[in-house]
Order: structure tokens, then C-alpha cells, then sequence
């Protein structure tokens, strides 16, 4: 063959070549290109949340939940109806910018037909505090002293609370002054939101009291952002958790300003911990998160949390309670590896797989107290401790707990409950402090209330003058039992924080309405409950209180 007839040859085969390329690239094409768009069109998309509530200066990431059908594609376009309220990027990222509402849309991006709405209410990040009267504790207003009685009406955020109900009239605060007689150990109470936007009330507490602790602003669904926390892991780290200070803050400095020391409450429980806390990426539609991940968010939270309150209200926050609630008094078999009667259904157990939750719990909050520098109590906290098999089941904890002589973890024991004027008797309670005592940890009387309200009264119908008698001397014995144990076991207890001061007939009345859905005041606060009447003028239980706090001095 000629050397033409080859060069034509190879030329022809070049064209063939080329054209099968062409063919198989395009073949290629052909069967690539419909994968990148297989999943089907959608026609509905659901939305992680249907309604959110943020405070100014946070964010929470937006996501589709679900399609139909299950496979549709799931990409979106994110639109805000009022950006200067509540703005959105491109990845659903909300972030609120002022009080108002908006609505966010995600439109599907198969199909711009389907769209879904979440409703955003933006609040302020902090409600303005209300200038109360500022009582030093070295200058207890006289028993003519009187103070105005608007309390004004606002809703804590991020934990919201029953609403003040307003006292009509000032009333006349009482002479005498529980803190101002007993100097052994702090006299303390438990306050809300709304209780320290109350001028009464904010008058009686400077009045009477060392020490608060808060219902529910210092817990971790309060404190922890989950929005904020979500969105700082989206970068990878799980491990991360973002705190919001605001509402606690502002009532930390409401109790500085009338004289009062804080005991926080409280730092790891599972009944008030944010749910997200326990979940990948704070989501909690998905997986619950490695034991190692939940540790170091534990360490995270506890590092975070007691530093921000030394730092910045150094030396108020003189105590607080690690775990609470841990026991279960009914448990019919114990934890296997910490041989502890311990509730397991809860998160924390089920991720550590053990009892062990409540030791690291304890290492994350003494190493934060360390770091401080500051003399810090860290208490474990339980109610009704005074219960058998109880009292036995939570000395097993201590024990647990300081096991390591050289290294103990507890040091206080936080004591709360119910007390009703037939049950327990003073000295059953007395008896449960001193074998706290006697394992060589100081005693809180964190929260207990002497209950007597009609369920509780001793025909179950009706309060009776009796009943009231009867109530007025449980508050003198039980007193009686705190100065026994004080004036026995010299600087061992910490305080004596009184749960529900003041009797609130008009509360009853509403419990009944709606038994499922009533405050948990409702269930504290009994017509006859308190020391104080509802004006906040003392009764015989204050009188009887305050005659024996002058007899141990």
C-alpha cells in the first residue's frame, strides 16, 4: 500500500475515533445527568420547627424535616418577611435582630409550588429591671415602713413564669426580721422572675433574708442557647455549648442590690436540662450524642457557667447544687457497676451507660471551682430526704462520691421537700441531717415547705383553726430541729431557705380549675402555707419562728 494510502487510512480512523469519543462521552452524559436529578419533586415539605422564639441576638438554624415523598429533594430557597426583625441565610441560619415577629419561608427548590412557614417571635434579650427599694442589711425598715404595692407584669426569658398578680394595696412590712436573729446559719427563700420585679416583695426579701436561690433561671434550659449552639456546631465540633446569661444576670444583681447571696440552682438535672443538650448537633430529631461528646459538654457547661457568675458577680454566688434528684427511692435493683439506686430512664444515664454521669458531674464542677480560686459549696440535692430507704440510698451516694479519701467530690448535702404538719416529725427530719452530719458533710435546708392548705388539712376538706395551730407549731419544732443541729454541729449548716412565705387563697381556687395545667406555685402555695399572710404582715407561725431564733442566740 502507498505511503498515501495510508496516511488516508489514518486520517479515516482519527474521524472514526473521534466520532466514537463523541458517542460514548455523550452516552456518558446521558446516564449521568438524570442521577443528579433522581430524587423525585416534592410535594410537601415540613419544616423542624412550626414556630420559633428567639431573643434579640440569636440565631437557630431552620431545617426540612421531612418531604413528600420521603426521597423528594430536599434543597430549599429561605426567605424572611420582615428582615429587620428576623433575617435568614442561604443554609436557614435565623438570626434575630428586634422584637416583632416574621415569618421565614423555605421554598422547595424541585418544586416552587411547595413551601413551608415558621413563624419567629423575637423578645428583648432582657426585660427592663424595675427600680425597687434598696434595703440594706444593716438598716431593716421599721414596722411602720411603707412600701408601694404595684408589681408590674412581665415575662422572663428566656424562662417564663406564672404571671404577678398585682397587690392592691402597700402594706406594712413586719418588726422583726429573721436574718437579723439568727447568725449561725443563712435564712434564705426561693424567688421567680416575677417575684423580684415585685416592690413588696423585693421589700420583705432585703428585710428578712441572707440568701436566694432562683426557681428555674439558673437551670440548663434557661442557660444553655440552643440556637447559638447549633449553629457553632455546624463547623464540626460537637462538643461546643453556647450560654445565654441575660434573665439570670439581671436577678443576680437584684439580689446584690438588697443584700442577698445566691445559691445557684442547679447544674446538671435531667428533668431541667435543654433537651437539645443531648443530641448531635442540638437536634432533636436526631441521634443522641457519644459519651465522650456529652462529656465534654459537661465539662463545657459547668467551666462556663461558674466562671461567668464569679467573674462577674465575684463572690455572690457562694453555693451550688452539682446534681439533684439522682435517687430513685423505688428503684427494685441497684446501677450494676455503681451499685446505686439511681433513676436510669433519663439521658444521662443512658448515654454514660452508667451511674458514673453523677462522679464526672461532680470532677467538672470542683476543677471549675478550683480554676476560680473562690471557696464555692457544691451540693448534691435531693428532696423528702428524710424517707426511708432514701436517707440510706443517698449516704451510699456519698460514699460512692468520696471514695477516694484524698480526693472527695462532696462536701454538702441539700435537703428539700414537703413537710405537713402530721408528717414528718421534726426530729425524723432532724435525725436525717445528723447522718449527713456524721458523714462529715455540711447540711442545706434548701427549699421546704410546711404544707397546709385543704387537701392537707386534717379532715382533707377544710382548714380548720386548728389546722392552723397546728401549722404555726410544725414552723416552731422544725426551727427548734435547725438550731438543735447548728448549736450540735458548729458551722455544718449552710442555710435554711424557706419554700412558700405567703399564704395565697386566690391560688386554690384557680388549681382547681385546671388541676393538669396549673403552676407549679399552685401545688406550694396553700391557703395557709406561709409565715406571712398574703399582705405579708406576720402571723403567730413568724411570731413563733422569730421567738425561737432569740432563744438560740
Amino acid at each position: 500500500m502507498g505511503y498515501c494510502a495510508k496516511t488516508n487510512m489514518k486520517k479515516t480512523l482519527k474521524k472514526v475515533l473521534a466520532i466514537a469519543l463523541s458517542v460514548a462521552m455523550c452516552a456518558s452524559i446521558a446516564t449521568v445527568a438524570p442521577s443528579a436529578s433522581a430524587a423525585p419533586k416534592a410535594k410537601k415539605i415540613t419544616l423542624n420547627k412550626k414556630k420559633l422564639t428567639l431573643t434579640v441576638g440569636s440565631k437557630y438554624t431552620l431545617k426540612v424535616k421531612k418531604t413528600t415523598p420521603k426521597k423528594a429533594n430536599k434543597k430549599v430557597t429561605w426567605k424572611s418577611s420582615k428582615k429587620s426583625v428576623a433575617s435568614v441565610t442561604k443554609k436557614g441560619v435565623v438570626k434575630a435582630k428586634a422584637e416583632g415577629t416574621a415569618k421565614i419561608t423555605a421554598k422547595s427548590k424541585s418544586n416552587k409550588k411547595v413551601k413551608a412557614v415558621c413563624k419567629v417571635t423575637v423578645r428583648a434579650a432582657s426585660t427592663p429591671q424595675v427600680t425597687a427599694p434598696v434595703v440594706s442589711p444593716t438598716s431593716v425598715p421599721s414596722q411602720n415602713t411603707v412600701i408601694g404595692g404595684d408589681t408590674p407584669t412581665a415575662s422572663p426569658v428566656p424562662t417564663p413564669t406564672n404571671t404577678p398578680r398585682p397587690t392592691a394595696t402597700p402594706y406594712v412590712l413586719p418588726e422583726e426580721s429573721l436574718k437579723e436573729n439568727i447568725s449561725a446559719f443563712n435564712i434564705g427563700t426561693v424567688v421567680n422572675r416575677d417575684k423580684t420585679l415585685d416592690k413588696n416583695f423585693t421589700a420583705l426579701a432585703a428585710q428578712q433574708f441572707d440568701i436566694v436561690s432562683f426557681e428555674n433561671e439558673m437551670k440548663g434550659y434557661s442557660l444553655i442557647d440552643v440556637g447559638a449552639s447549633q449553629t457553632a456546631t455546624a463547623d464540626g465540633d460537637d462538643s461546643l455549648v453556647v450560654c445565654q446569661f441575660g434573665t439570670a444576670d439581671e436577678m443576680v444583681q437584684w439580689a446584690i442590690d438588697n443584700g442577698l447571696k445566691v445559691r445557684g440552682h442547679v447544674l446538671f438535672w435531667e428533668n431541667s436540662m435543654a433537651d437539645a443538650f443531648f443530641y448531635k448537633n442540638y437536634d432533636t430529631e436526631g441521634e443522641l450524642v457519644d459519651k465522650e461528646t456529652l462529656m465534654k459538654r459537661m465539662k463545657s457547661y459547668a467551666d462556663q457557667v461558674i466562671t461567668h457568675f464569679e467573674e462577674t458577680f465575684p463572690d455572690t454566688v457562694i453555693a451550688w447544687d452539682v446534681v439533684n434528684e439522682a435517687i430513685d427511692a423505688g428503684a427494685t435493683e441497684v446501677d450494676p457497676e455503681t451499685g446505686l439506686h439511681l433513676y436510669t430512664t433519663g439521658k444521662f444515664y443512658q448515654i454514660f451507660g452508667s451511674g458514673e454521669y453523677v462522679k464526672y458531674a461532680f470532677q467538672c464542677a470542683n476543677d471549675a471551682v478550683a480554676a476560680t480560686g473562690k471557696d464555692i459549696d457544691l451540693f448534691y440535692n435531693d428532696f423528702n430526704c428524710f424517707q426511708s430507704p432514701k436517707t440510706q440510698y443517698i449516704l451510699d451516694l456519698i460514699d460512692y462520691l468520696n471514695s477516694d479519701s484524698e480526693n472527695p467530690l462532696i462536701e454538702c448535702m441539700g435537703m428539700e421537700g414537703y413537710v405537713l404538719t402530721y408528717w414528718p416529725s421534726a426530729s425524723e427530719f432532724g435525725a436525717a441531717m445528723q447522718k449527713f452530719a456524721d458523714k462529715g458533710l455540711k447540711v442545706g435546708v434548701n427549699e421546704v415547705c410546711i404544707r397546709l392548705s385543704p387537701q392537707y388539712s386534717s379532715d382533707g376538706t377544710q382548714v380548720t383553726e386548728n389546722d392552723i395551730t397546728n401549722h404555726a407549731q410544725k414552723c416552731e419544732d422544725m426551727f427548734k430541729t435547725y438550731c438543735d443541729f447548728a448549736k450540735k454541729n458548729p458551722g455544718m449548716l449552710t442555710n435554711v431557705s424557706i419554700w412558700a412565705l405567703t399564704d395565697r387563697p386566690d391560688l386554690m381556687s384557680e388549681a382547681e380549675k385546671d388541676e393538669a395545667d396549673r403552676h407549679y406555685d399552685y401545688a406550694v402555695y396553700g391557703t395557709h402555707s406561709g409565715l406571712f399572710t398574703e399582705e405579708l404582715r406576720e402571723k403567730e407561725a413568724f411570731n413563733k419562728v422569730i421567738a425561737v431564733l432569740k432563744d438560740y442566740q
